[in-house]
């Protein structure tokens, strides 16, 4: 009997189907790993009016050594570098704060509005908010505790330019005022660079950042000053140090390339061919045997039957056929009498006497004393009278076991 598959063909179809399907995308994800877009934000790579994506391009357009500075992946700006930390729009960790009083030179733009998604395309605002003055205050004064924020027309002139290019605003102007800031531009309003000095620290504060952001560098000569700002922030002459914006404030993770990508690539795609080919014919070669694997059949057949075989083949090729008749004879004589309470004490002659008369009784006309004489040595050398013994013994049994005197033919 074939014994029943372990799978049914739809129920196997359906793991199939659902195995190649998890490791298809299990190999998606490590090849495409995880993401820096980050939508809307104010980060380096977001390209919604409020991210500073066309700045760091700028940046590196014009020959400015730019680096982006990740959680998993800190750079240091280097000698005569500068950290920029643009817009952190929420409260800074501790590590951020500790970083912004370590570095030797640091630009600290503040935040201004809150912004939400456009549904259609996240990857812009659909709609911005001005934040609260009190919140933004709150960040700045991490740099210079009396500092105060304030928003209003945006300035017509200036009192003093250190970068001599004029921004260009796109609504009202965020500036900040501070008697231990020094301006960098500013007038009686407030400032809109000021800058601080610790030592040999500099700390400087952009209070506005719709002049750097994406939707204000294509505004009047707001390119022009967005560079002036990094270029005099930065030190050429102190070393080749880099502008690192610091996109730790934002939660931005460094992207590590996914090993696999590399079986995809000469000449490991080779391997990689070579394994999925090998894979393909092992499936090939155990499709028909999915599942329980079918039992071998046995090395001997076990159970009464087969005993009965073998004992009858090793007594056949020892020669022991007379032997084995007369033993029957006289094993069926011994059956017969337990069948009928024979007295145990009776040798095989005179228990075939005994079932003599029972014979007689049932009207049989065979004698089992007969039977039995005729198998004796002194008497049967045939194996063919033998044979013929052993079948008229158990015609014999049969008649008197069914208490019929009627002759059985032979069969």
């Amino acid at each position: 009997m074939s014994e029943k598959a372990t799978f049914s063909t739809p129920v196997l179809a359906v793991l199939v189907a659902g195995a190649t399907a998890v490791f298809a995308l299990s190999m998606l994800l490590m090849l495409n790993g995880s993401s820096e877009e980050q939508g809307f934000s104010t980060t380096t790579k977001s390209v919604s009016a409020i991210g500073h994506a066309g700045l760091y391009e700028l940046a590196q357009r014009f020959d400015v050594p730019v680096a982006r500075s990740r959680i998993n992946g800190t750079v240091a700006p280097g000698e005569g570098g500068l950290l920029v930390m643009a817009e952190p729009t929420s409260s800074l960790s501790k590590d951020d704060i500790i970083r912004l009083g370590r570095e030797s030179n640091v630009l600290l733009v503040l935040p201004k509005r809150w912004a939400l998604a456009d549904r259609s395309k996240p990857v812009w605002i659909g709609s911005a908010t001005p934040m609260d003055i009190p919140w933004v205050t709150s960040i700045a004064r991490l740099v210079e505790p009396k500092l105060e924020v304030t928003r209003g027309d945006p300035p017509k002139s200036w009192d003093r330019n250190d970068l001599n290019v004029n921004p260009s605003f796109d609504d009202g102007a965020q500036l900040i005022k501070s008697e231990e800031l020094t301006p960098i531009i500013g007038n009686r309003q407030g400032m809109l660079i000021g800058k601080k000095l610790d030592g040999e620290r500099r700390i400087w504060i952009l209070a506005d950042p719709d002049l750097v952001e994406n939707h204000g560098l294509i505004k009047g000569k707001n390119a022009e000053f967005a560079l002036a700002l990094l270029n005099a922030m930065r030190d050429a002459e102190l070393g080749d140090g880099k502008v690192v914006f610091d996109e730790t404030i934002h939660g931005m993770v460094n992207n590590v390339d996914s090993p696999f990508k590399k079986l995809f690539q000469f000449p490991y795609v080779i391997v990689l061919l070579l394994v999925l080919a090998a894979t393909a014919l092992l499936a090939w070669a155990t499709t028909s045997r999915f599942g329980k694997p079918r039992l071998a059949p046995p090395a001997f057949d076990l159970g009464k039957g087969r005993l009965i075989t073998n004992t009858a083949t090793l007594l056949d090729r020892a020669g022991h056929h007379a032997f084995v008749m007369r033993r029957y004879v006289r094993a069926t004589l011994r059956d017969v009498g337990r069948l009928f309470h024979a007295p145990r004490q009776l040798d095989d002659e005179k228990l075939a006497e005994w079932l003599d008369k029972i014979g007689e009784a049932r009207g049989l006309e065979t004698k089992a004393s007969t039977l039995l004489a005729r198998t004796a040595e002194e008497q049967s050398s045939s194996l063919t009278g033998l044979f013929q013994a052993t079948r008229d013994i158990h015609e014999w049994k049969e008649d008197i076991s069914d208490g019929t005197a009627a002759r059985r033919p032979h069969r």
